[in-house]
């Protein structure tokens, strides 16, 4: 779901970075592109480049980001910005990849939706997928989450709420409850 909402902002033949981009499944949802991937596994790394995918391993709590001389009109940080030590810095480092009108596609997870919130009345730890943590060392509520991208200087030009609710219009009512993964287009403000 996640990644046909996120195909669905990058026309075909775009030059695309996808930081943390694991096994490179997401190539797939684009039409012709030119697309770069990092991500901090190496055994990831090497498959993708065996594949013919140019593919950089990096630990970006340590290292900087590679392609130093690269612009790239999309750049994606799908389900990374809770994982680094420093969020701001990934963000503001990403936005420097953009060519002229590139834009960052990004998602933050919301943790503080109902199932979670349910979780936590019974005293349930939350470590099963759909509903582990997997590492996240920063939470953004709806509202924080955009603060913290306004604040680094970005525009939100779209948000799409990825939930497995139907019916969507209660999602639009109730989004801090009912949300698991918030999706927004971001380009820096002049």
């Amino acid at each position: 779901e996640k990644f046909n909402q996120v195909s669905k902002f990058i026309p075909g033949n775009s030059k695309v970075l996808d930081i943390g981009c694991n096994d490179g499944e997401f190539k797939n949802f684009l039409k012709n592109p030119v697309y770069y991937g990092v991500d901090v596994d190496k055994d990831v790394i090497s498959g993708l480049i065996k594949k013919g995918i140019k593919a950089k391993q990096a630990d970006l709590n340590k290292e900087e980001l590679p392609y130093k001389n690269e612009k790239f009109d999309f750049v994606l940080l799908l389900d990374i910005l809770e994982h680094v030590v420093n969020p701001q810095k990934l963000l503001l480092d990403a936005g420097k990849k953009l060519n002229k009108d590139g834009k960052i596609i990004t998602s933050l997870p919301n943790d503080y939706h109902i199932l979670n919130k349910i979780r936590f009345i019974f005293n349930r730890h939350i470590t099963s997928a759909p509903f582990a943590s997997y590492g996240h060392l920063h939470y953004f509520p709806i509202k924080s989450g955009e603060k913290f991208l306004r604040e680094n200087g970005f525009e939100i030009l779209a948000v799409t709420y990825l939930t497995p609710v139907k019916p969507k219009f209660l999602v639009y009512l109730f989004p801090q409850a009912l949300v698991r993964d918030v999706l927004y287009v971001l380009k820096m403000k002049n």
